[in-house]
């Protein structure tokens, strides 16, 4: 059988077709030898053996074919050992020109260009001779085998189930641990592992157990599109084998002398050893007719095995879409999947019942739907195209067709694929209305709060100008035609009365209830109104209450919620003030003091209430903003909480900075608008 193999494996290798489909070259172009500048580098692996061996006495086919292919062509080369992985990187970073001996595989192709081949083998699976376990390529399941990296039989190795690898960088080593008993099978080119076999005298002691697992055909690699060299390889090696100069050199090191052999050819050749090899034929065939049988009822039974762990994957993959579609089905959340195409993919119930339609609309263009095209508005484009973007958290009011309203909370992010590509979108959305309505009573809760303490502080500062005017009134009768008290009367009176109206007047406007409306703000007009109605209140508790806000300074918001925010800030500022006065004497702390300021950045303007008050600590910072957290003794722990949910709708950042027994500044920073 090994004389036959050889036989056969040459003729395979002579009819084998060339791996030149990348040349693009004119093949009537001449090629001319020019001369180099450097001599060409061919990498070869000293541990492919016989194809590579340079003992001396025998250089290898493959490194005396290429001797002979430089010679004719004129090629300057030198000669550099190293592993395949090396020699692949290196001829993809263009440091060295030629791999002798490299397996065409698609791969590679696209990484370097082959030539014809020159030397055809098979792959095989070896095993020990006492080895009863392992007949077939499938009785490698759960077994260690030994392989060289980057060949075609670790490819196709790594498709079966369970066999684990024992990786190397040459097939030299892999035998090797292979005999040493640290794997339980070697798999690689059946000519290499003969003659390493005969070298060490092992050649008795193990079997191929598949010698024609995969076909392999061995060429020459040059960088890729190094057309002229590959053309100028591919020339001489044609060249050798139409001159027989290739089958001579091949003869000298693969033609088996064994008395059989010889015997075997000479049996070709008369009438008599026909009969013979008939006979030997037929006998051959009975015999791989009933190892062929016993290999197809070995190859059924573990098709079958497979065939049943099939079933059990679809039935498991069946059970995970149904459960799946149990939770898309009870989410609370109104869930919709697109397509790469736009179309919807998912619709779940939620959905269907927020929209107002009667049947999911699949495989329907999310834009014929009215919900979903107003949610994803500038939005589905976006992602439908690639881009990485996601939107959290928006809000929107929706009418349905029968007029129920609701407002709505969505979030749209891209759907990946297994490969983490972009192929749809997600969009979720919720009812929050009820939400809403709550945050609403408990802003106008916290809002009356803040409106008795307001009133409160400004009561005494009304009630002084009014003094005031009542007793110049009191004095008209006698001290009417005084001069100097006409003078008194026509300066004062009015000021006092400007003073008063402004104080309603502030208090009025915040006490209003009002729609949110985004307009263009007088940043100093709204925070000197707010100024005015607790300037009264720092006074009378000691405090010092400073202004600092440019006059030419606008921002696009809601005034009446930026009103109140600012309000709750100077509000916690006047507490936070209170509690340092409590704690400390006068005289052994600064004067307590409260400012209200704004200044412009470079396109941001950033409004600030800072005090020298009672401070927070690090772990009362990063809670300040939770609902129904306080550190005072009466507060709702919602005064923050809704000022943060303001700001996030105006389109603003609140940043707290604040130090124990020290002070506390709170800073609103929005968008300076283009009016300035």
């Amino acid at each position: 059988m090994k004389h036959i193999l050889i036989i056969a494996l040459l003729t395979g290798m002579l009819i084998s077709p060339p791996h030149t489909a990348a040349i693009v070259a004119d093949h009537h172009a001449q090629t001319e030898t020019d001369t180099q500048s450097e001599p060409l580098i061919v990498a070869y692996d000293p541990e492919l053996v016989p194809l590579h061996m340079d003992d001396g006495e025998n250089r290898g086919f493959s490194l005396e074919l290429m001797d002979r292919i430089s010679e004719a062509a004129g090629l300057d080369i030198v000669y550099e050992p190293m592993t395949k992985s090396e020699a692949i990187a290196k001829i993809t970073d263009q440091e060295i020109d030629i791999i002798l001996s490299i397996p065409f595989s698609e791969k590679h192709s696209t990484m370097m260009e082959f030539t014809d081949a020159v030397f055809s083998t098979s792959v095989g699976v070896l095993t020990r001779v006492d080895d009863e376990d392992i007949d077939v390529v499938t009785d490698l399941s759960e077994s260690l085998v030994a392989l060289q990296n980057e060949t075609v039989e670790y490819e196709f190795l790594r498709n079966i189930r369970r066999i684990q690898f024992q990786v190397t960088s040459s097939q030299r080593r892999a035998l090797d641990i292979f005999i040493e008993g640290r794997a339980d099978a070697f798999a690689g080119n059946v000519v290499t592992a003969n003659t390493l076999l005969e070298q060490y005298g092992l050649e008795d002691e193990y079997t191929f157990a598949d010698s024609h697992l995969l076909h392999v055909d061995y060429s020459f690699a040059v960088q890729r599109e190094n057309y002229s060299l590959l053309n100028q390889l591919n020339s001489e090696i044609r060249r050798m084998k139409a001159s027989g100069a290739y089958s001579e050199l091949y003869d000298q090191y693969f033609q088996d002398d064994d008395p059989f052999a010889r015997w075997l050819l000479i049996s070709v050749q008369v009438a008599a050893g026909l009969l013979i090899i008939l006979l030997l034929l037929f006998l051959i065939s009975v015999r791989w007719n009933r190892q062929l049988q016993t290999k197809v009822e070995k190859k059924t039974a573990d098709l079958n095995e497979l065939n049943h762990s099939l079933l059990q994957q679809i039935e498991l993959k069946r059970n995970n879409n149904e459960f799946l579609n149990q939770i898309l089905d009870s989410s609370p959340r109104g869930i919709v999947t697109l397509d790469k195409g736009g179309k919807i993919t998912k619709f779940n119930p939620q959905a269907t019942q927020v929209s107002g339609i009667a049947v999911p609309p699949v495989h329907t263009p999310y834009e014929e739907v009215n919900l979903v095209r107003e949610l994803l508005k500038e939005k589905a484009e976006r992602v439908l195209k690639g881009e990485k973007v996601r939107f959290l958290g928006e809000h929107m009011n929706w009418t349905r067709s029968d007029g129920h309203f609701f407002q709505l909370r969505y979030f749209v992010y891209p759907l990946y694929n297994y490969d983490q590509q972009i192929n749809g979108l997600i969009l979720t959305f919720e009812d929050v209305t009820e939400e809403f309505t709550l945050r609403k009573k408990l802003f106008e809760q916290e809002k009356n709060q803040a409106l008795s303490r307001v009133v409160a502080g400004i009561a005494h500062e009304i009630r002084n100008p009014l003094s005031s005017i009542k007793t110049f009134v009191e004095l008209i009768p006698t001290k009417m035609h005084n001069e100097k008290f006409q003078q008194q009367i026509s300066t004062y009176v009015p000021k006092e009365i400007v003073r008063v109206s402004e104080l309603i007047e502030g208090l009025i406007n915040y006490a209003r209830p009002r729609h949110q409306t985004i307009e263009v703000i007088h940043v100093k007009k709204l925070l000197h109104e707010c100024f005015i109605l607790f300037e009264p209140t720092a006074a009378n508790k000691g405090f010092e209450f400073h202004f600092d806000v440019p006059e030419e300074l606008f921002i696009e918001a809601d005034p009446h919620q930026l009103k109140q925010i600012v309000i709750n800030l100077i509000i916690n500022s006047l507490d936070a003030l209170e509690e340092k006065q409590a704690a400390d004497p006068a005289e052994e702390r600064n004067p307590l003091s409260l400012t209200l300021a704004a200044r412009k950045n470079q396109h941001t303007i950033s409004i600030e209430v800072t005090d020298n008050g009672i401070g927070m600590t690090g772990d009362e910072r990063k809670k300040i903003l939770e609902p129904f957290y306080t550190t005072k003794s009466k507060g709702t722990g919602l005064g923050l909480a809704i000022a943060g949910q303001m700001i996030e709708e105006n389109d603003g950042e609140l940043k707290i900075t604040s130090r124990k027994n020290a002070g506390t500044k709170m800073t609103l920073i929005f968008k300076a608008s283009g009016k300035e």
